[in-house]
């Protein structure tokens, strides 16, 4: 099946921007600045844009209503669409990860996001997910929001800059030749 939506999980909002919890919205972003596309419709607590690709119609969204309940925005496009949450990717941060990291998995728990399980909670586990590595805490004792919430450094802004392009040709892979072709790929990439 194809890919029919991709949905970047993040905070809206000025005092957001760069912080570690957001890389899902800088992914979809910059995902939609590669396809010319502009996020000019505000519906369903998200806003979307629409894409004409090969395959069909592609939407790329970012819900508005904060990471942990991002699951009742794309619920409602899903809905109103009729969509299949299978064909679905969400990219999201994953602090279980190394920081830059691209890990791909299909189904399964949370892992402990917020977002994701919200999303699962509203739409059941099906989607697909570019999980991206934002590292473990620095201080064992630093609560995790304090963590998740803050701003990427300089030297991990360059790092992350650069880790887009991979990300974004890696979802580029998913909608051409499938998500288990490109989860080998890039799992079997990661762990080098």
């Amino acid at each position: 099946m194809p890919v029919t939506a991709i949905y970047g999980l993040g905070n809206p909002g000025k005092e957001y921007e760069n912080t570690r919890h957001n890389v899902g919205f800088r992914v979809v972003d910059a995902l939609a600045k590669k396809m010319a596309a502009s996020f000019s419709q505000s519906a369903f607590k998200g806003e979307f844009a629409k894409v004409s690709i090969p395959t069909g119609t592609l939407w790329l969204g970012k819900p508005q209503t904060f990471m942990n309940l991002s699951g009742e925005c794309v619920q409602a496009h899903q809905r109103f669409y009729r969509l299949n949450i299978a064909d679905a990717i969400v990219v999201h941060d994953d602090i279980n990860l190394p920081f830059a990291q691209i890990k791909l998995s299909l189904g399964g728990s949370s892992g402990g996001h917020n977002g994701v399980e919200n999303v699962i909670l509203h739409c059941g586990n099906a989607f697909m997910r570019v999980r991206v590595g934002i590292g473990q805490k620095p201080v064992r004792e630093m609560p995790l929001a304090d963590y998740v919430l803050g701003k990427l450094t300089d030297e991990e802004q360059k790092i992350f800059e650069t880790k887009v392009i991979e990300i974004i040709e890696c979802i580029d892979q998913i909608i051409k030749n499938g998500f288990c072709a490109t989860q080998n790929l890039i799992n079997r990439k990661s762990t080098k």
